[in-house]
């Protein structure tokens, strides 16, 4: 019974010894797969926005059984955005009197709309700015722009990188029209060609909150509640102080 018992034994030992080396194996192939796959991602997170090449392309947008494999990433360019190229092409552009035009517009009570082009040239004349920290040696910021969508702003900074033409940072604003005038939220970002939800928002926000603390002053009739209306379309925004029982 002994030796009967000690076979046991025996033989359980090495079938123990080989479960436990198979769940390891499986353990680190899991494991070696999920780094590769946010790997990838990571890596497209650095790819330029204008020119990402074809092969990168082909990955970022594969496709198997008709579902995405990396759907965090997305083949990502600005060039739709107005004015950019233009302003990229150092064409001179004049000051535009936006901010006098919606302080008229809040003082006679009527409507005023901005268009893309408009905003992003007066933008280029209002702000500077320059890239600090460690990064400041190597990185210089070349715009900040805005892209116009149907209820939506896409807040865009573009910067140049020794080894890529330009990389990109984005949030989105949505806004949402109610009967008493509109809501704002933040609902999600662009890190490179990475799309990623809200709550990754909070690591772009400080250059965004710069950027607000620089537009203080034109900001102030939103603070001041002052604007009803916001209504945001393909290529242009419409800001309305009217309130909602004097519009036609």
């Amino acid at each position: 019974m002994g030796k009967t018992g000690n076979a046991g034994n025996n033989g359980a030992g090495p079938a123990g010894s080989a479960k436990s080396g198979c769940v390891s194996f499986s353990a680190w192939f899991f494991l070696f797969v999920a780094m590769l796959y946010m790997g990838t991602h990571v890596y497209f997170l650095w790819q330029p926005s204008n020119d990402t090449g074809k092969i990168n392309t082909h990955v970022m947008n594969a496709e198997f059984m008709g579902v995405k494999i990396f759907p965090a990433t997305k083949t990502y360019s600005i060039d739709e955005i107005d004015g950019r190229s233009d302003l990229n092409a150092a064409k001179s552009t004049k000051p535009l009197l936006l901010r006098q035009r919606l302080a008229l517009a809040i003082e006679r009570n009527y409507p005023v709309t901005f268009r893309e082009e408009e905003i992003n040239m007066w933008l280029s004349n209002r702000i500077k700015m320059i890239q600090g920290g460690k990064l400041a040696p190597y990185v210089e910021i070349k715009g900040l722009w805005v892209n116009l969508k149907e209820d939506e702003i896409e807040l865009v900074i573009e910067r140049s990188l020794p080894w890529a033409s330009s990389h990109v940072t984005t949030l989105f604003m949505g806004f949402e029209r109610t009967r008493s005038g509109y809501s704002i939220s933040r609902h999600s970002c662009h890190i490179g060609q990475l799309k990623l939800p809200s709550g990754f928002a909070y690591l772009l926000l400080p250059a965004y909150q710069n950027i607000a603390e620089e537009l203080s002053s034109e900001l102030q009739p939103y603070y001041d509640q002052k604007i009803y209306d916001v209504r945001v379309q393909e290529g242009k925004i419409t800001i309305d102080p009217r309130r909602v029982e004097h519009r036609l």
